[in-house]
């Protein structure tokens, strides 16, 4: 029994649904939003769609052959009208045909990172824990699913003629892409530039340490192929031979710091792609933290050193900017690493040119098909399905032309090209074409990966740091982080978290263990010519009732204070962002993450209580001795009346000298981001990079690199707060 046709076009119409929900799906909503619920649909919209139009076209296929043939002597506009059904069955192939295109192009390319990644083995069967959404026998299955379905329309579309190729070769096109990157990803997991790369590191690091000759270290930036690799009873090491030799495959840093400072090719003229090659090598030794294998490094004094010295900064004293843009570089390539949807890292050398060939000709197919369908033989019959086909057509070109100027800019590329550089530089800088060609590509700027901001919030103020999107479906999709504001990282931070890191390790960088020398959370308060004290219970108060009662202090002290100074600017961002850890990312911080939450919840629950109806014209002087008063009550937490006495401590010892305050507080909260941020929990990291990163990831990072691997202990009960 036949469906009515009511039923046929109810198919078709939730074809074109399915269609261009899995578009948005399949490229945005998966790039925006990883919310289970959005992988869920995506499933479920993917089991649907290719049954559902595999049975619209089988009925269409079935009602066109039981009519009476066209003739093709007759007219066009006759002809047209002869079959609607053949219309209608090639509208929903060629929609089908986009779809997969779309689709098993994403699904190739969405690597998700995952616990398993902490297990060292995870480095010899894939890369890091990616793993490819839909197999490839899944994937095979697919598109010869659709082949069948190509195979059974072909012969009922004669009027066609020669441009049934062009279709089948279009059609073709999307498979050949798909096996080219599946290629590309095995070979990728099997190397030791990539899936290995974790590994080799390790053993390398455990093999360079002790090596203190050099001044830059011989990390590795690139070059690492099997000929040049060992493997050993404690891993895989780098033949002596290879590292002796200084003009070998392997590129290290030291030598690219050796081309900069004593060349004339593009390295000495650009400093900052001598700062990409550090952060490429950076990036590589994070993956080992992130992979889960061990640290040789750790409590390392040359780490140190290098971390010290600003990574070897050209001229005087560590250059703050530069070390956080190596910072943000090395957490580019990580996140990118993890979460593109874009498989960039996998590709190289000739694989790369015929990716980019294979977009480019799924471009000019897509326009060709394009007018076949909606020009030269008019095949699609309704408007709303033009619009429809027009919409994925574009869909299509706009994916692929995003994916080629995606990694022409990308950094990959830029590493690649450097790689041959540095390999081959006298012979590129013979040439002025290849010189002025590689300068064109390395100043492209990559898509950006890694966002290079700062959350707020504020327990006093809690509405003036939300988001006007801020509600049940936005937090579900884009967790607690996604509706707090954010700022830019202001310089003023990261200049006081670097001279808290110079203050706390320059003095004993040279002695045995000062990369776990304990810091953090301390304030010497003595520095700053106080003699009060301030009574503090010692009762083991944690480190989240810590920072919320500090950050209580800082705000009250903010709206007695008239001074806008960079001691001042950094205290109240880094108030205000361990305030936005707290509630929206407590797994980075020491605590028990649902212990922080729930602390939070009744902390800010009281403050909400105490504050209670907020005047709009009261002045700054009455609101503070409103809120002190109120926050002070016996009946309120702990956590409130302790940074209401800390803060009244502040404005009182300090009304004459309001500098001494703000650099007592830029210190203190400093310090808690250099006792915060070495963690074991590099899982929440990794996370943290899904949704653009965090600032405490930098200094985690940073902290990395110089050797300090785990969390100190305080000092004292209740975290090291308390004012001797």
């Amino acid at each position: 029994m036949r469906p009515p046709p009511d039923v046929v076009n109810g198919g078709i119409i939730a074809a074109a649904v399915l269609s261009v929900s899995l578009v948005a799906l399949s490229t945005y909503g998966r790039r925006r939003c990883r919310h289970p619920a959005v992988r869920f649909l995506v499933w479920g919209f993917s089991v649907v769609f290719l049954p559902l139009t595999s049975s619209i076209i089988s009925f269409l296929l079935s009602s066109a052959s039981k009519k009476k043939p066209c003739d093709k002597s007759l007219p066009k506009a006759e002809l047209e009208e002869c079959k609607p059904e053949i219309k209608d069955m090639w509208t929903v192939l060629l929609w089908t045909v986009l779809i997969l295109t779309i689709k098993c192009n994403a699904d190739v390319a969405a690597a998700a990172v995952t616990a398993a990644a902490a297990s060292p083995a995870a480095g010899d069967v894939s890369i890091d824990g990616q793993r490819i959404n839909s197999s490839p026998w899944e994937l095979a299955f697919r598109y010869g699913w659709v082949g069948w379905l190509i195979v059974m329309c072909f012969p009922l579309a004669g009027w066609v003629e020669s441009n049934r190729a062009v279709f089948v070769a279009f059609c073709a096109l999307g498979p050949a892409k798909v096996a080219l990157k599946l290629a590309a990803f095995w070979s990728a997991s099997g190397s030791f530039a990539l899936g290995k790369n974790a590994r080799l590191i390790a053993g390398y690091m455990a093999q360079l340490v002790g090596d203190g000759d050099e001044q830059v270290p011989r990390y590795i930036v690139m070059g690492e192929t099997k000929k040049l690799v060992e493997e050993t009873a404690q891993g895989y090491r780098v033949k002596n031979d290879v590292l002796e030799d200084k003009l070998s495959s392997l590129v290290t840093l030291d030598r690219v710091w050796r081309l900069a400072e004593h060349g004339d090719g593009i390295l000495a003229q650009r400093q900052e792609l001598r700062d990409l090659c550090l952060s490429y090598s950076l990036f590589k030794l994070l993956r080992r933290r992130l992979s889960g294998y061990p640290l040789a490094d750790a409590g390392s004094g040359e780490a140190l050193d290098f971390v010290l010295r600003g990574m070897d900064s050209v001229g005087a004293g560590v250059n703050t900017d530069r070390v956080f843009r190596v910072l943000v570089d090395e957490l580019w390539f990580a996140s990118d690493f993890y979460y593109s949807p874009i498989p960039l890292c996998i590709f190289g050398g000739w694989c790369a040119a015929l990716n980019y060939l294979c977009s480019v000709l799924i471009i000019v197919g897509a326009v060709a098909v394009g007018w076949i369908y909606l020009v030269k033989d008019n095949l699609i019959s309704s408007t709303p399905y033009k619009v429809i086909t027009v919409s994925l057509l574009l869909a299509v070109v706009l994916v692929e032309a995003w994916e080629i100027v995606a990694g022409v800019c990308s950094n990959w590329t830029k590493m690649a090209l450097l790689g041959h550089y540095m390999r081959h530089e006298k012979s590129w800088r013979r040439s002025g074409c290849v010189h002025a060609a590689l300068t064109a590509v390395l100043r492209l700027r990559p898509a950006r990966r890694w966002r290079d901001k700062i959350g707020q919030n504020s327990v006093l103020e809690p509405r003036r740091f939300r988001r006007r999107t801020a509600g049940f479906l936005s937090e579900k999709s884009y967790g607690k982080a996604g509706l707090m504001r954010s700022i830019e990282v202001s310089p003023d931070v990261k200049d006081a978290v670097i001279r808290s890191l110079l203050n706390s390790y320059g003095r004993l960088s040279k002695d045995s263990g000062a990369a776990t020398r304990r810091v953090g959370a301390t304030v010497d308060w003595a520095l700053y010519g106080t003699q009060k004290s301030l009574p503090w219970d010692s009762d083991g108060s944690s480190t989240t009732e810590l920072i919320l009662a500090w950050h209580v202090a800082t705000r009250l002290f903010e709206m007695k204070s008239t001074s806008a100074t960079p001691d001042m600017i950094a205290a109240s961002h880094l108030s205000n962002y361990f305030a936005y850890l707290v509630a929206a990312a407590p797994e980075l911080l020491p605590d028990c993450a649902e212990w922080s939450n729930k602390r939070y919840k009744e902390v800010s629950e009281d403050a909400r209580a105490a504050l209670g109806a907020d005047s709009g014209g009261e002045s700054a002087e009455g609101r503070y001795g409103r809120l002190v008063a109120a926050l002070s009550e016996a009946s309120r937490d702990t956590v409130l009346r302790r940074g209401a006495e800390l803060g009244r401590h502040l404005v009182a010892q300090y009304t004459d000298d309001e500098a001494s305050a703000c650099r007592i507080l830029a210190d203190f909260w400093s310090e808690m981001a250099l006792y915060v941020a070495p963690s074991e929990n590099v899982k929440g990291h990794v996370q943290a990079m899904a949704r653009g990163g965090e600032f405490i990831t930098l200094v985690w990072a940073l902290l990395l690199h110089a050797g300090v691997t785990t969390r100190p202990e305080p000092d004292m009960p209740g975290g090291g707060g308390a004012i001797p």
